[in-house]
């Protein structure tokens, strides 16, 4: 076999090997978090994985306002490290633009506005997540308000001006919770900007199921329980073997020539 032979069968195999298998799911236990805000819980969420782990107590963060679910569901979803190759399989891995906000008003009257749509890539907008979702994980105890500003943020980077009601909730909790979360905002694209976001061990936990809707969850993935960044993919494995194989017959055939 020549070497351009091999490269084009490796590269085909890299180009079919990147598939995801599905993940099953559930809540710890409803309410799936602990803190409730305008009527929604805030995050952090605590979720089991049931298959193909059993895996208890995963500290899992909701990036997605728009979507809503009722009652304690079972769900299927793919769970892929945050890196700009896998953007394309999140919920939101198609986004081009973001929200832009402005805060108005004086001290003590602050209010948010939409302003126009800033260009942006989706990977981009799930750093700035990951950042938020590591200020919280530093958060003290007694720290209800600031988990809901967090997530308040969080939830902002991904919300359309026309769909949402998260702008005018935001709004109605008091002009230091909008002051609040416009820094939070600032301090996600500061960090961006200056390459301060360190997204490894994280991964996303992405619906698959068409059944009924499902939100979109962040979940740090250090340790490498979940089939996230550290775990390889069937497909992976199965590559993996084929090169070996293909080396090995190479070899074989210099060796009979």
């Amino acid at each position: 076999m020549s070497k351009k032979s091999f490269g084009i069968i490796l590269t085909a195999l890299l180009t079919v090997s990147g598939s995801a298998f599905a993940d099953t799911f559930y809540f710890a236990a409803p309410p799936p978090g602990g803190v409730a805000w305008e009527g929604v819980y805030v995050n952090p969420y605590t979720a089991n994985e049931t298959s193909p782990l059993t895996i208890n107590g995963l500290t899992i963060y909701c990036d997605d306002w728009d979507t809503e679910f009722s009652g304690n569901p079972t769900w299927n979803a793919t769970v892929l490290a945050v890196t700009p190759g896998n953007v394309s399989n999140f919920k939101f891995g198609g986004a081009t633009t973001t929200q832009s906000v402005s805060l108005l008003g004086t001290v003590g009257s602050y209010s948010l506005q939409y302003g126009t749509p800033v260009s942006t890539t989706a990977y981009d907008l799930y750093l700035e997540a990951v950042y938020l979702d590591q200020t919280m994980q530093g958060l003290g105890s007694n720290a209800q308000t600031q988990q809901e500003e967090l997530s308040a943020a969080e939830w902002m980077l991904f919300t359309s001006s026309g769909a949402s009601s998260l702008l005018s909730d935001i709004n109605a909790s008091g002009s230091a919770f909008a002051d609040d979360v416009y820094t939070y905002l600032g301090d996600a694209h500061t960090a961006l900007v200056s390459h301060d976001i360190n997204p490894a061990g994280w991964s996303v936990i992405t619906p698959v199921d068409n059944t009924f809707p499902m939100q979109e969850f962040l979940v740090d993935d250090s340790p490498g329980t979940l089939n996230g960044p550290n775990v390889p993919e069937p497909s992976a494995v199965i590559l993996l073997g084929t090169v070996v194989g293909l080396l090995g017959w190479t070899k074989f055939r210099r060796r009979q020539a």
